[in-house]
């Protein structure tokens, strides 16, 4: 009888003793588990670029250089504002490059040109 409770001392006494053991000797002992997703983990922030509409202001052409004013700046061929690119420069339109599209911004709408056209033509 004694020999079995030596016996159940001992198993009790490694069943207590084994999970520190097992910790000690475990380099992986400590470190979260890598496949158990928290719900409280960060979001990744994607930052949206906000471009504001391209506004034709003026042009300025000379045989030296030629600028438009676009959006408030002073922009020659070949620059950029807002992600776009100035191809050309007219007297009241210029051309520019955005997102692989050409677009034509005029300086003037269609509308009052033609009817600053119908008024010059009438006097």
């Amino acid at each position: 009888m004694r020999n079995k409770n030596i016996f159940s001392c001992g198993l009790l006494i490694m069943i207590l003793i084994y999970p520190l053991l097992s910790q000690a000797s475990d380099p992986f002992a400590g470190l979260p588990d890598p496949t158990h997703y928290k719900k409280n983990t960060p979001k990744k922030v994607v930052k949206k670029i906000i471009r504001k509409p391209l506004t034709l202001q003026s042009t300025l052409i000379s045989e030296d250089s030629s600028y438009a004013i676009i959006n408030g700046k002073q922009i020659a061929i070949g620059g950029r504002i807002e992600g776009a690119k100035l191809l050309s420069i007219n007297p009241f339109d210029v051309v520019v490059e955005q997102n692989g599209k050409t677009i034509t911004l005029e300086l003037l709408s269609t509308d009052v040109m033609r009817q600053n056209a119908r008024m010059t033509n009438e006097d």
